[in-house]
Formats: C-alpha cells, structure tokens, sequence
C-alpha cells in the first residue's frame, strides 16, 4: 500500500474515534481527510503524533517544514 493511502487511512482512523487534527495549529476535524492530504501535497509537512501517558494518540499535529 502507498503511504500516501496508509495516511489517508490513519486520517480517518483520527477523525472517526475523535483525534484532533491541525495543520499549523488550525483545527481540521471538521474537515474531510483528503483535504488534508492535498494540503500537504502543496509543501513539505511533517507529522507529529501526541500521545497520552498511557501511550494512546490524542492529537494529530502537521507543520510545515519548508519554510524559507
């Protein structure tokens, strides 16, 4: 499987069990994950998963790091 669809996937996975996503700090959960990925298809991103004490991800973070 491409890891362009593994993401979409993940995304998905994110949004149906309540995991919050943001790109630069701005919510996308109300968003459909594809907009995301055609989000990071315009620069370079990367993901940051984040995670509870017991290791469960809460949170989603996608940030730019293409910035000149």
């Amino acid at each position: 499987m491409e890891p362009r669809i593994r993401f979409l996937d993940q995304l998905n996975y994110a949004k149906a069990h309540g995991i919050g996503i943001d790109i630069e700090g701005v919510s996308y959960n109300h968003r459909h994950p594809q907009d995301v990925i055609s989000i990071m298809q315009s620069g370079s991103y990367m993901v940051d998963y984040e995670s509870d004490f017991t290791g469960h991800i809460t949170a989603i973070h996608i940030n730019n790091v293409d910035r000149s």
